[in-house]
């Protein structure tokens, strides 16, 4: 029997959200299911919505732009289709053979933004000619047969940094989404009808007929061409970019691989006509509607349906999972002919092996880490090829253990059939595979009432990400016999064998060995700015590193490098001395901010400068946080940081809007809190040299404790060099 560190491991449950999360939610198989959770009716007659995590919008057959309830958007009709700003800030809305307008979902009647076109010469240009019609309406149909130079699809990038048009020209144009300004022009062969950017800003998918354009969204050459059995008719990225799912007129769901853009399931039986496919934010399932009256829940797991959801009228056009970050709960939006359908989706049995994946990955970027006082000899003992394997496949374990619970409880074993050639006899349940023990064939008779104890589990996952017993002790209690079922290390370990993210041990060494030079860094900082007495050991500063594996927009597996940088003052009778006042923003006035700045600077002006050539991405996620504190009135604002207008930024981990400008001045604590972080972005850009010539993403997360307090106060930096080792 294998052992578990049973106290390190409830420590994990009770710190880590992940898999506390999944247990809290599956501690049974439970029958998968998405309910209805509320309707929302309409005069209208529905022809398409959009939806945001907190947002929705819908068109009715004139054309008309409203949200819930019938509430008006813009007084107009004619409208032919509508995307959401991914923010909830506002809609694109596309208009027959008329320039693209961007209107306030806020404000009624507010157009922020109109798309013309300035180009020369474009009137001397012909129009492509599409031989097939789909996803068009009937006035884009018609304005295309008299050569109307016009947009025919539109999509955001779901960072909302970027807005995409393709055009009767067979042009794909990208939008910045500050001042809508044209950033590049795609030039394709054939007229793209259905559009979509992936979430990592790898690719844009482009669908005309019965092909799928790939192109690279930053090199902007085509990355793939892709054949298709039939004519797109809807696609949609996984959350994590790795997957595509595609819809075709000859009723077929394909999977597509985005390393390879190589079909990976096809599903062309589900019957009827399909449209509308949406990946569940965890990547398991895709939404299919059918035939307009149905939606299909689809397993990619297993490839069965996990659940129908029959309409008893027409009319029902799309469906869309989505999750609030907040809480993880996920839902689900559809329609119907003359209403809006919420759907509480968490039903769903969860991904377990990516749960799994994640939980495993913590665990082993901890455990090869050096510990305290360890020597190296002592560490290339501990850590090597083969400890790394035994531990990381003794932590799959327990984690698949945890993640199943009391399974067994609900499975209803029963004895099965005897094998006399081999001594094995059947132990069948009600989900779980059947697994055979040894037991003598005079012992056989022991079984015929049944009464079956198991103790000690332990569980692993199969392809279908579903549980298998590795291990269990079988007591018969009418005889007070143990009879032990041990697979353990023959049972296909799926989420070890696939290993995609697997780490060459010797990169990971190398992370922990800079780790602890980080350590010292920053110990050093700490201990000067204690001496000059502008912090305490009441300022908390920690930092760390963890490779991350990923791929790049060629299919090419590459290591990123985070690097993570954090403070928080503890007592707030300090606080306000050694970080920001009540109401502050301006980085230099926190101690504890610049002493965390210091560190910053020193380790990527060092060490870490070997990983900042010229041109090397970074990704910088900078969090900043605000107590509850109210703000009474207005705290101005000078404008040092620059002006934020609908600017994307995530709160509590959705993605939001939010504006702060000299004028607006600071009412709440969100743009407090947006501030606290633009001055890490201020520092970080005017004062470390060897990030100056780096390519540099910002991202902007915000946190808004609900208790009062300075030490709720705080700045969370994390660096992600991207491709930061070469691949062995």
């Amino acid at each position: 029997m294998i052992s578990m560190n049973a106290k390190r491991f409830r420590y994990r449950l009770a710190m880590g959200g992940t898999l506390f999360f999944a247990c809290a939610l599956m501690g049974g198989q439970a029958m998968a299911q998405v309910k209805e959770k509320r309707d929302f009716p309409s005069d209208e007659h529905i022809t398409a919505f959009a939806n945001t995590t907190f947002c929705t919008a819908f068109l009715n057959d004139r054309g008309g732009l409203y949200t819930l309830r019938d509430v008006a958007i813009v007084d107009m009709n004619g409208i032919d289709k509508m995307v959401f700003n991914p923010t909830g800030s506002s809609l694109a809305l596309m208009r027959g053979d008329k320039n693209i307008s961007i209107y306030s979902f806020r404000e009624r009647n507010r157009r922020l933004f109109e798309l013309k076109d300035k180009r020369k010469g474009l009137k001397d240009r012909e129009v492509l000619t599409l031989d097939n019609p789909i996803n068009l309406t009937e006035e884009q149909i018609k304005d295309l047969s008299k050569g109307k130079i016009m947009p025919l699809a539109m999509c955001y990038a779901p960072d909302a940094r970027h807005f995409v048009v393709s055009n009767s020209l067979g042009e794909i144009i990208i939008y910045d989404t500050r001042a809508y300004e044209p950033q590049a022009y795609i030039q394709g062969k054939s007229l793209a009808t259905v559009l979509a950017v992936s979430s990592n800003n790898y690719f844009i998918a482009a669908g005309s007929g019965k092909n799928i354009d790939v192109w690279n969204f930053q090199t902007k050459e085509l990355r793939k061409a892709v054949a298709m059995t039939g004519n797109v008719v809807g696609f949609d990225f996984s959350a994590d970019a790795s997957q595509l799912a595609v819809v075709t007129d000859d009723n077929r769901l394909s999977i597509l691989d985005t390393k390879t853009w190589e079909v990976v399931y096809t599903f062309d039986k589900l019957g009827g006509k399909l449209s509308s496919p949406s990946f569940h934010p965890l990547g398991k399932y895709v939404g299919v509607v059918k035939d307009g009256n149905a939606i299909l829940v689809v397993n990619l797991k297993n490839g069965a349906v996990e659940q129908t959801l029959n309409e008893p009228m027409d009319g029902v056009l799309a469906n869309r999972f989505f999750i609030n970050q907040q809480n993880s709960d996920v839902f689900m939006v559809s329609n119907r002919p003359q209403s809006l359908v919420f759907w509480d989706a968490n039903g769903l049995n969860p991904f377990y092996g990516k749960l799994l994946n994640d939980e495993v990955d913590a665990r082993m970027n901890e455990w090869v880490k050096m510990m305290q006082g360890e020597s190296m000899e002592e560490y290339a003992i501990r850590v090597n090829d083969e400890t790394r394997l035994k531990q990381q496949q003794l932590f799959a374990q327990e984690v698949a253990t945890e993640l199943a619970g009391d399974r067994l409880a609900i499975e209803n074993p029963f004895v099965g059939e005897y094998n006399a050639a081999d001594n094995k006899l059947n132990i069948g349940f009600k989900t779980l595979p059947t697994i055979a023990i040894e037991v003598p064939e005079g012992e056989v008779g022991d079984f015929k009432d049944g009464n079956l104890k198991f103790n000690n589990a332990v569980y692993v996952l199969n392809d279908k990400d579903e549980f298998e017993l590795a291990y269990v002790e079988v007591l018969n209690e009418t005889t007070n016999k143990v009879y032990i079922y041990d697979n353990i290390g023959r049972t296909k370990l799926t989420a070890l064998e696939a290993d995609e993210n697997f780490v060459p041990l010797e990169i990971m060494q190398q992370a922990s060995r800079e780790e602890v030079q980080l350590q010292e860094i920053k110990q050093a900082v700490v201990e000067e700015k204690k001496q000059e007495q502008l912090i305490t050991e009441n300022t908390q500063i920690d930092v760390n590193t963890e490779v991350v594996p990923d791929v790049d927009a060629n299919g090419n597996k590459i290591y990123n490098y985070k690097v993570s940088y954090q403070y928080e003052v503890i007592n707030k009778a300090f606080s306000a001395k050694e970080d920001f006042p009540s109401g502050g923003y301006d980085i230099t006035r926190s101690n504890a901010a610049m002493s965390l700045m210091k560190i910053i600077k020193d380790a990527f002006e060092g060490d870490f400068s070997k990983y900042l050539s010229e041109g090397k991405q970074v990704k910088i996620i900078i969090t900043g946080s605000a107590d509850a504190s109210p703000i009474r009135g207005r705290i101005a604002y000078r404008g040092q940081y620059g002006e934020f207008v609908d600017e994307p930024y995530y709160k509590d981990g959705n993605l939001d809007n939010i504006t702060v400008t000299k004028a607006s001045g600071i009412t709440t604590n969100e743009q407090l809190a947006l501030l606290r972080a633009a001055g890490v972005m201020d520092y970080v850009e005017k004062n470390v040299t060897t990030l100056q010539n780096t390519t540099n993403q910002y991202e902007f997360h915000v946190e808004v404790a609900k208790e009062r307090g300075g030490e709720f106060r705080k700045i969370n930096v994390q660096f992600v060099i991207v491709d930061a080792f070469p691949v062995q």
